[in-house]
């Protein structure tokens, strides 16, 4: 049987887990809530979603929902978890997890408490080239590893200065790109090399001014943010990422004593001695998503197959690459 599933939220939970959704068989998207009124229904409307609700309560009260898929702000994130957890429902909480490490603490101890899924939306793992570091870095051709250095540039300057000033920009509000792209990457860290011993960064908001109508307001919430620590283990990292630039492909190199394996974009290079030179890694072939808007067609096949996991985890067979609410706590507390 499709496992029934209610959306909160029709921001990222309409543009993205709507279509997704829709198109998995997996699944039976039945309702989405919004606390907007009228926002539901038209995301319903969109999607050719049965039930539209202004009120999440009333939409896992009256309906016989397996999963709620979270998608709302951060600081709706605990409560909600918590309510759908205690009703008997699955769950796949969108991040960053919540406002503070307390309250994904909470979270985290719900989840351990409750007999249902509680997982996190970090979908990334499952892009082709990370899925590959993972296979490299369970065979060992690395060696141990030393050090990783990571860099993004996305290319939204003058998007996010022009662009109305949503929860996204405020701090208080759990915005910020910390919490949307720093959290990927923290996820991403620490799955591959455990637990961090030590870190410190530090979080810079370059374009302070963003508009609010025919107005101007300040915002809270970094644009920009660098960090560097050392892994349990004993490997360092260095992390920079700025979003209010001309954009580049994102580069990530992992160097240990054997060899340095490096993604640059979505294209994946090892090099281990004696050779020494840099060979590219056979990927896993990415979904065809040339069926979903083109707006969000570079989700798709992260998005599909954590949704993958994410059912067979719920029918109890192995969804152990799955991101867990203890995997958020780590995240939220690094």
């Amino acid at each position: 049987m499709p496992i029934r599933t209610g959306i909160i939220g029709t921001g990222f939970g309409a543009t993205v887990h709507a279509p997704v959704l829709k198109a998995h068989l997996a699944y039976d998207l039945v309702s989405i809530s919004s606390m907007r009124p009228g926002r539901a229904k038209q995301a319903a409307t969109a999607h050719c979603i049965p039930q539209a609700y202004d009120d999440w309560r009333q939409m896992l009260n009256e309906n016989d929902l397996d999963l709620i898929v979270i998608a709302t702000k951060p600081g709706f994130h605990c409560e909600m978890l918590e309510h759908a957890l205690v009703t008997s429902h699955h769950v796949l909480c969108e991040k960053p997890p919540a406002l503070c490490v307390s309250e994904v603490k909470r979270m985290s101890e719900s989840a351990r408490e409750a007999s249902m899924v509680a997982s996190v939306n970090f979908e990334w793992r499952y892009l082709p080239e990370r899925r590959a570091v993972d296979r490299i870095l369970d065979e060992g051709p690395l060696g141990d590893v030393l050090h990783v250095n990571w860099s993004e540039i996305w290319p939204l300057w003058p998007h996010i200065r022009d662009s109305e000033a949503s929860w996204d920009w405020f701090q208080e509000e759990g915005g910020g790109m910390l919490g949307a792209i720093g959290s990927h990457i923290i996820d991403a860290l620490c799955h591959w090399f455990g637990p961090f011993a030590t870190v410190q960064g530090h979080t810079v908001n370059h374009v302070p001014k963003r508009k609010s109508g025919q107005d101007w307001v300040h915002t809270t919430a970094e644009d920009s943010f660098t960090f560097m620590g050392q892994f349990m283990n004993g490997a360092t990292c260095c992390v920079s990422c700025t979003v209010s630039a001309v954009g580049r492909p994102p580069l990530v190199e992992i160097v240990g004593t054997k060899g340095t394996v490096r993604i640059e974009g979505h294209d994946l290079m090892l090099a281990t001695t004696p050779s020494k030179r840099f060979e590219p890694v056979e990927l896993e072939p990415l979904m065809d998503a040339s069926t979903f808007p083109k707006e969000i067609q570079g989700y798709v096949h992260a998005q599909w197959n954590l949704y993958d996991d994410l059912a067979r985890a719920i029918v109890g067979a192995d969804g152990s690459n799955l991101p867990t609410m203890e995997d958020a706590l780590r995240v939220q507390g690094e």
